[in-house]
Formats: structure tokens, C-alpha cells, sequence
């Protein structure tokens, strides 16, 4: 068991299996990105060895601790955390942000598979309803990612989801597209080559100065700029700042 994880591990910590021991770093640090890491655990889960909690796993010797000579087979299901998202605050006034995440993750490192819906990796980090989504995007793998990277915008936003499985972040869409989530506000963009999203945890709080409702469409006062400008302009920047580092490397 241990030399066939090695084998399997191996090839995203481009490490040679042979020369792999208890202290090879294995976590994200070791990867070219976070999508690699889950891409790895989904491959260990292909040939049975399904590990919980990966995401606090630093080397190869706490892996083999967590498998203990066997498989860990807690069920990985997304049918379970398809939460009704609660949509009364989305782009509403009077909210103010408690955290705010940012990643930015690049298409090429998700999977290209035949069956989006019985792939591991897929069903690891997606639920049935966003997997049913993005497939029917004008760019699969684009919209894939852009979910992906809010998910980490959203665990970086806030630490109670940081050890949660990505198949249990649901988000969810308005009939316009905008990407929603339970007490965030969330906006994403993708070039060719890469995804960014921004994530902001939001309190709901009472209406005051620079937040005026109705019909909790968000506007501007003299005093305040709203949360979901601010997002927009993050975005807008960040999508620049992609596309120059796109066209610096070409």
C-alpha cells in the first residue's frame, strides 16, 4: 500500500516514489497550486485510498498515519450540501464585510475527463448541481475554475470553512448568472488562461449611513461606497492584472 501511494503521489510532488520518506513535504507548498493538491487526493481516492481532512496534511508520514494501513471510506457526498441559499441579503444595502478572500487559479491544472459527473475529482470538490452547471458553459473548464477559486476565496474569507470538503460549499446561481453563496458576497472572472474570484463575508446589520434599500438594490451615498462597487472594482482589477501577466509570459 505504501509504495502505491508513493507512486500515485509522486507525480504531482515531482518527486521520484523512491526517494519519497515520513518528512516529504506533500501540502500545497509542494504542488504548482491548490487545484494539484485536490487533483492528488482525488487520484489516491481513484485507487481506494480515500483520505479525510487532507487539507491540514503536511508530509507523507502524517498521510500514512491518517490511511493507517487502510482506506478511510467516510462517504464523500455532494447531494448533502446542496443548501437552499438564502437570497433576501444578496446585493443588498446594508451589509458590511467581516473577511474577504482572493484567489486566482489557472485552467490548464483541472482534469480534462470524459464524465464530469462520475470523475473524483469532480465530485470531490463539486456538488451534482454545479457539476450540471458548468457543463453547460460556453467554457467547461472556465467555469469549473471560477468555482473553484471562489471556493477558496470563501475559506479565506473565513476560517470555519477551511477543513470543510469543497463539495459541501454549494454555490449557487441567480437567473442572471451571479454566483451566490450564504452570507457572502462573491463575483468571478476568467481569461483563457486563468480564473480569479473574490469573496467578502457580509453581517447583516441595520440601515445607516451610505446604505439606502430598495428593493435591496444597493446605491451610493455621499458617505459610503457600496460593498458590491467595491467588489466590482477588485474584480475588474484583478482581471487586468491577469491579463497583463498573461501577455508579460507570451
Amino acid at each position: 500500500m505504501e509504495e502505491e501511494i508513493k507512486n500515485i503521489i509522486s507525480k504531482y510532488i515531482k518527486v521520484p516514489a523512491e526517494l519519497i520518506n515520513s518528512s516529504t513535504v506533500i501540502d500545497r507548498s509542494a504542488v504548482a497550486g491548490s487545484i494539484v493538491l485536490h487533483r492528488m487526493y482525488a487520484a489516491l481516492a481513484n485507487e481506494g485510498f480515500v483520505i479525510d481532512n487532507y487539507w491540514d496534511i503536511k508530509n507523507f508520514g502524517i498521510l500514512l498515519q491518517r490511511s493507517n494501513g487502510q482506506t478511510i471510506s467516510t462517504p464523500i457526498s455532494s447531494e448533502a450540501s446542496e443548501e437552499k441559499i438564502d437570497i433576501a441579503n444578496i446585493g443588498s444595502g446594508n451589509n458590511s464585510f467581516n473577511g474577504i478572500g482572493i484567489d486566482i487559479e489557472e485552467i490548464k491544472n483541472l482534469p480534462q475527463v470524459n464524465d464530469f459527473r462520475e470523475d473524483e475529482f469532480y465530485k470531490m470538490n463539486f456538488t451534482s448541481i454545479e457539476i450540471s452547471y458548468c457543463i453547460l458553459q460556453p467554457d467547461v473548464l472556465a467555469s469549473f475554475t471560477g468555482l473553484f477559486a471562489a471556493k477558496e476565496a470563501i475559506v479565506k474569507a473565513d476560517d470555519l470553512y477551511k477543513n470543510k470538503p469543497f463539495n459541501t460549499i454549494f454555490i449557487d446561481h441567480l437567473p442572471n448568472g451571479k454566483p451566490v453563496f450564504n452570507n457572502f458576497q462573491l463575483s468571478i472572472s476568467h481569461t483563457k488562461e486563468t480564473a480569479i474570484a473574490i469573496a467578502a463575508k457580509i453581517s447583516t446589520t441595520s440601515l445607516k449611513d451610505g446604505y439606502i434599500a430598495n428593493n435591496n438594490i444597493p446605491h451610493l451615498s455621499k458617505k459610503k461606497l457600496s460593498p458590491t462597487f467595491i467588489i466590482a472594482i477588485f474584480a475588474f482589477i484583478l482581471s487586468l492584472l491577469s491579463i497583463i501577466l498573461i501577455a508579460y509570459r507570451h
